[in-house]
């Protein structure tokens, strides 16, 4: 097959834009480099809060939940668990904060509530509560499932026609007087004008290939899920957490709790020193480790049966962060034909729905439905202290530490 569009990158954006682009008619081929959902995707917890912090945002995440239960629907199968979501303010500041976010959401016409301590414990009986002055509640959010959602995006591209070919890495992505005309692929030229980089944490190496600059970078992220306790039970529909002073989130899973940290001080790859044959779901790391403690002791704060007598394990990943959190969606003007989707700071999976019409839109159309200008392709482009591998990623990692917290003005 000849593809009329090329999609490097096999996880959920990858997947989710095929899907959306043969729903168009168009003939896609989808490579990737180790088996389908293999990176990042493999990895996530996938925690669905529908409100942000633009209507623009937030509407593109309702409507990412809606077809995530349309999928649900013509597969007959489940991918989102609705629980709620509970995000907790344990300062003055914070609580001001989480009034003007409900107040925000109820603007909006989102189911979304101010509750106090006993309201908040009421839901979580497992936390502890002690410090909070107040939380947000909104009933409709959730989660996720991430392997379920990748197998719904391939299921469903197949039906529309789109070929996956795993275990096909890309050399190169050919480009002759600015316009790209196909991909290398070992021995094998594939020719193609129009190709989508979703690689996850490669994507700035793909971009690369093509003599162009990609401002993400690739940082571990860490987090923990307990083993069914019958001394600890966790109700698999008890509410997500969000709690940003702590720096940790949490969910159900499975009978046990899965928490996460966004620590200050993240884990930083060069993904062009990892071996060619890089297995992300071969990441392991150590309860000694110095962010899975840090994890740990985050954790115990707020659920204090976290004790070191609890069964756990340890889920090492790798995300991929822009300098001002957001991702990099469309061309970049230096080669034409080339659109980059990437870069989702720990939302690729609750975005990935929704960015797959964008990116459609953006490939076909040449035009957005949504204000789309913070997650432009080429928003740095040209832009002083943006271009240098060490300057995207100090500023990445900047972004991944304030990820819970206030960004700085001055990297958006």
């Amino acid at each position: 097959m000849r593809p009329d569009i090329l999609v490097i990158g096999g996880g959920v954006a990858g997947a989710s834009i095929a899907w959306q682009l043969a729903k168009h008619g168009k003939k896609v081929l989808v490579l990737e480099r180790d088996m389908l959902g293999s990176g990042s995707t493999g990895r996530a917890a996938g925690l669905l809060g529908q409100l942000r912090s633009s209507e623009a945002a937030t509407s593109m995440m309702i409507e990412s939940l809606a077809i995530v239960k349309e999928m649900e629907s013509r597969l007959d199968t489940n991918i989102f668990v609705k629980t709620g979501s509970l995000r907790l303010a344990t300062t003055p500041e914070r609580q001001k904060e989480t009034q003007q976010h409900v107040e925000f959401g109820q603007s909006l016409g989102l189911d979304i509530n101010l509750l106090d301590r006993p309201e908040a414990q009421k839901l979580l009986p497992y936390g502890q509560f002690n410090d909070v002055l107040a939380s947000s509640y909104c009933p409709s959010d959730g989660h996720v499932m991430p392997a379920e959602l990748l197998d719904g995006f391939v299921r469903l591209g197949r039906e529309e026609g789109v070929v996956f070919r795993t275990q096909t890495p890309v050399s190169e992505i050919v480009v002759r007087h600015g316009r790209v005309e196909g991909v290398q692929c070992a021995d094998e030229f594939i020719a193609c004008p129009i190709v989508v980089n979703a690689g996850g944490p490669w994507s700035y190496l793909l971009a690369e290939l093509a003599g162009t600059t990609l401002q993400t970078c690739a940082l571990g992220h860490y987090y923990l899920t307990t083993t069914d306790d019958v001394q600890h039970p966790i109700d698999r529909l008890s509410p997500a957490v969000r709690d940003y002073d702590n720096r940790i989130y949490s969910r159900p899973e499975t009978g046990g709790l899965l928490v996460g940290i966004y620590e200050a001080e993240p884990d930083r790859y060069a993904m062009e020193d990892l071996p060619a044959d890089f297995d992300m779901s071969g990441m392991s790391a150590a309860r000694d480790n110095y962010s899975v403690a840090l994890l740990m002791d985050a954790a115990q704060r707020r659920f204090p049966f976290l004790t070191d007598r609890v069964n756990f394990i340890v889920t090492h990943g790798i995300m991929t962060f822009t300098p001002n959190g957001s991702p990099l969606c469309g061309e970049i003007p230096e080669v034409e034909g080339l659109f980059h989707c990437s870069g989702f700071c720990g939302h690729g999976i609750v975005r990935s729905p929704v960015i797959g019409t964008i990116m459609a839109d953006l490939i076909l159309e040449g035009k957005e439905r949504y204000d789309l200008e913070q997650v432009r392709a080429d928003r740095y482009f040209d832009l002083e202290g943006y271009q240098s591998r060490a300057d995207i990623i100090d500023k990445g990692v900047h972004s991944y530490a304030a990820h819970y917290g206030k960004q700085d003005p001055k990297l958006n």
